[in-house]
């Protein structure tokens, strides 16, 4: 049997030097994506319970509940359809203004403002939500989003690096925290390869 022919393209860069053309990287599939973010999240999960953080809820792949040193860490997967914003606009004038009744009779209510979701502002079909709480006067802090776009190269790594980073950054101002979240142990947590071999992929 003859070999099998290969086709290679080969292409001169801006410095004169002949490289390959590579075929793209084949698209995700919105499964796959989301499947590859819940890997993400379980080298998350597996970093800070290294640390001594211990789990507060079982069972869930989209969403993680932490607490060390009386410090709770709460790590969300979710669409950013969920999360609105109400605002006023120019011309805003409260008013309420009944738009029907209620099964039992009571009056329902417009709202007369202009609602944005977080899917307009950021632009990802998912993000994580990450929220820090302490027992001390500063409470619950707001919560941080970490959008997700869909044309990410490799979803588990980018939600590992970043949840890493946002999380150690967040700590920066819980000194009971620091020591959990050094520079060395974050970078290289996040280097840390990820194997995604077991994701099928899209033919072309």
């Amino acid at each position: 049997m003859l070999p099998a022919k290969i086709e290679r393209v080969w292409l001169v860069d801006t410095h004169g030097s002949a490289v390959e053309k590579k075929a793209p990287p084949k698209k995700l599939t919105s499964g796959q994506r989301h499947y590859m973010y819940r890997l993400g999240l379980i080298a998350v999960d597996q970093f800070l319970k290294q640390r001594g953080f211990r789990s507060n809820a079982e069972g869930s792949s989209v969403s993680y509940s932490y607490e060390k040193n009386r410090v709770w860490i709460d790590i969300k997967l979710k669409p950013p359809d969920n999360i609105a914003f109400v605002t006023s606009h120019p011309g805003y004038e409260y008013k309420q203004k009944v738009i029907g009744k209620a099964s039992d009779g009571q009056e329902r209510y417009g709202v007369n403002a202009t609602v944005i979701t977080a899917k307009d502002v950021l632009g990802s079909d998912m993000l994580i939500q990450i929220m820090l709480s302490t027992d001390d006067s500063m409470g619950t802090r707001t919560p941080i989003f970490v959008p997700l776009p869909k044309d990410l190269p490799n979803p588990a790594q980018h939600v590992l690096k970043q949840v890493l980073g946002t999380i150690a950054l967040a700590c920066e101002t819980i000194p009971k925290m620091r020591e959990a979240f050094t520079e060395r142990e974050i970078r290289e947590a996040q280097a840390q390869p990820i194997d995604v071999s077991t994701v099928p992929l899209l033919p072309d």
